[in-house]
């Protein structure tokens, strides 16, 4: 690789020049599938709700030469070939960028098609724990993991593309230097005129190919966090056979929610005397719930690693707030890291209970 500090002469720089390689030597593997050879139009991308960047990156082609005979002629030789090298480089950097660009999209569309059909599912309500959404749900994943993939590969032809970048820089640099040797012809300096053009122009196109790219790494991480937030979400809602309580027919009674157990004595026997491992009132929407959950949870799963837990809301006559206020403490149990299928959720209705409340009780 060309030295990326300036040296302080052209003999040296041409020591450099003359024995330096670039990223198109090196073997990029194949990470993309065969999905790439899809064609990917704008509104491919539009629909798959990922914004990357469209440019095709296409270098001008260097001029001929001719060797004057003299020192710096045999210079302008050099530089030729290595800017020919430098834009052989953009064009396999572009190819492979394109390649990445049309995996992202493909997989994006199957993403948003599979989580489309079991949101559509999810609204009207399934039985829980759907071997079949799971498995959509798994092919959802196999997407983001495949963009994943891809993030990796950006970031390796990031790293290829700053480094032609710099090569770059430097040969416009050396070019310039070569003004100044004694001993050319005029025809050297010419020469010296064009390919100064040429390697300026490539320049800019590798620093907007480097831009470029870089904007679409982090447009896709964003993306993929989202879709890996939507999955945990989703694989929730599929355990309980619905986006939670409230979109699902509950009982006044304690009776099953979408064939969930019931939440009573017999069918949860808590682990001390029948009674709720916490129970919390919401005489107001910010009841400060969660230490004491945390630590309630972390208790009963020292004391017993496969513990079940049944979150229980329970509503007044008058009112069914309950429900939402049980729904997030099903879901922050999920997030102290025990299993989806671990954690069942229903509700019931009790004339003695004032305000909305939440139990949880364990088995």
């Amino acid at each position: 690789m060309i030295k990326l500090a300036k040296l302080s002469s052209l003999i040296i720089a041409a020591a450099a020049l003359g024995g330096c390689t670039y990223s198109s030597d090196a073997i990029f593997p194949s990470l993309f599938g065969d999905d790439v050879e899809a064609e990917i139009s704008e509104n491919d991308a539009k629909a798959a709700g990922i914004a990357l960047g469209t440019t095709n990156f296409e270098p001008v082609n260097v001029s001929d030469v001719s060797n004057t005979g003299t020192f710096v002629g045999q210079k302008v030789l050099t530089f030729r070939g290595e800017l020919s090298q430098l834009q052989t480089s953009i064009r396999d950097n572009n190819t492979q960028l394109q390649s990445i660009r049309k995996s992202v999209v493909n997989n994006a569309l199957q993403y948003h098609k599979t989580i489309g059909m079991i949101e559509a599912k999810l609204q009207v309500g399934t039985t829980p724990g759907n071997p079949q959404m799971f498995e959509m749900l798994s092919n959802a994943q196999n997407n983001i993991r495949t963009m994943s993939t891809n993030s990796a590969a950006l970031n390796q032809l990031s790293a290829k593309i700053s480094a032609d970048t710099a090569n770059t820089d430097y040969l416009v640099d050396a070019i310039r230097s070569a003004y100044s040797i004694s001993g050319a012809v005029d025809e050297d300096h010419r020469q010296l005129r064009i390919l100064e053009n040429e390697a300026g122009q490539t320049s800019i196109l590798m620093h907007s190919l480097l831009g470029e790219v870089n904007s679409d790494i982090s447009r896709q991480q964003q993306y993929i966090d989202t879709a890996n937030n939507n999955i945990v979400k989703l694989s929730d809602a599929i355990r309980i056979g619905s986006f939670g309580v409230n979109n699902v027919p509950l009982s006044r009674s304690p009776m099953a929610v979408s064939g969930l157990p019931r939440p009573n004595a017999k069918s949860v026997p808590a682990l001390a005397g029948g009674k709720p491992l916490l129970a919390v009132k919401f005489s107001s929407p910010d009841v400060n719930y969660k230490g004491g959950l945390k630590q309630a949870v972390a208790n009963a799963v020292a004391k017993k690693p496969d513990v079940i837990f049944d979150v229980v809301a329970v509503n007044s006559p008058r009112g069914n707030n309950a429900q939402k206020y049980a729904s997030q403490i099903f879901q922050d149990i999920i997030n102290m890291g025990v299993s989806a299928d671990k954690v069942n959720i229903s509700a019931k209705t009790d004339a003695k209970v004032s305000s909305p409340a939440v139990m949880v009780f364990v088995r």
